[in-house]
């Protein structure tokens, strides 16, 4: 057995699933059965040698992402402390405003590591109310570099990598983990593969799971929701993406892919969606799932 565990703590859209607010057929259908419930993408690392955990992007619904990641460390006993350090891909709402909960209205916590881009830093600590947890002692930020591992001195390696996303405040970043036996990069969030080819093709080849956006399974979905077009909300989508890998523009190699970050008007959410893609080693992202690193 490997000594790094990443654990599945979300798989929707910013917005989560259910929408507020919305009465599409997916959203009415979560409603009627909260087993079909997904919070916002999110991953744990969890060090079963050192006991130690590491949280990728706090999102809204994080009391309950943070219950769940608890009970997976319950069973591999690990202490109380084993939250470590919070690493937060950028800011967009889904992504990091979960940190509000570290703040003396709830969680209160004393010097928790967050790490980010030096963007992310500078946004953070100039803006309240993430300036105030600064200030107050509730966190502390580090920055990563991207292209340069993260740590030197556990089981698990971490790099930061920069991809193409809308940067209205901080640039985004995608995470290659590395464990003892296999690694996995996640990139909840990307605008288009254009530009992004070549980094993806290199990746996969070094890779044995890549969490990748799948937002949207068609440019086509949004519609007239809310007066929102895909224009203004750039990721590819599913059908796309699926067909860039089958024609090996995106090259997978070995890779097995896995679809997140799925929007809650995604056909992926229906029940009787049907993969049609698992001999190709293309899935989709379920709660709670793990993979061994």
């Amino acid at each position: 057995m490997s000594d790094i565990l990443i654990k599945v703590l979300g798989t929707a859209q910013d917005g989560g699933y259910p929408q507020s607010g919305c009465d599409c057929p997916n959203c009415q259908r979560v409603r009627k059965d909260k087993s079909f419930l997904r919070y916002p993408a999110s991953i744990a690392v969890l060090d079963k040698k050192a006991k130690e955990s590491f949280l990728i992007d706090p999102t809204p619904h994080i009391p309950e992402q943070l219950e769940r990641l608890n009970q997976a460390a319950q069973k591999l006993n690990f202490p109380e402390d084993h939250l470590k350090e919070i690493l937060i891909t950028h800011a967009h709402m889904g992504h990091y405003t979960g940190l509000m909960y570290f703040g003396k209205e709830a969680l209160n916590s004393s010097g928790l590591k967050v790490r980010g881009s030096s963007r992310l830093k500078e946004f953070l600590s100039n803006n309240q109310p993430w300036q105030a947890l600064v200030d107050n002692g509730n966190i502390e930020i580090n920055i990563f570099i991207f292209g340069q591992q993260i740590y030197d001195d556990k089981s698990f390696n971490i790099e930061a990598v920069q991809v193409p996303h809308r940067a209205e405040f901080t640039d985004t970043a995608g995470f290659l983990i590395k464990g003892d036996q296999k690694a996995l990069f996640y990139l909840p969030d990307i605008d288009s593969w254009d530009g992004f080819r070549a980094k993806f093709a290199d990746l996969s080849t070094s890779t044995d799971y890549m969490l990748i956006d799948g937002t949207f399974y068609t440019k086509e979905e949004l519609g007239e929701l809310r007066d929102r077009s895909i224009k203004n909300v750039p990721h590819p989508p599913i059908e796309e993406t699926i067909e860039e890998l089958l024609e090996n523009k995106l090259e997978k190699n070995n890779s097995k892919i896995y679809f997140t970050h799925f929007n809650h008007t995604n056909q992926v959410l229906n029940p009787n969606f049907n993969n049609q893609f698992a001999e190709d080693n293309i899935f989709f992202l379920d709660e709670d799932m793990e993979f061994e690193l």
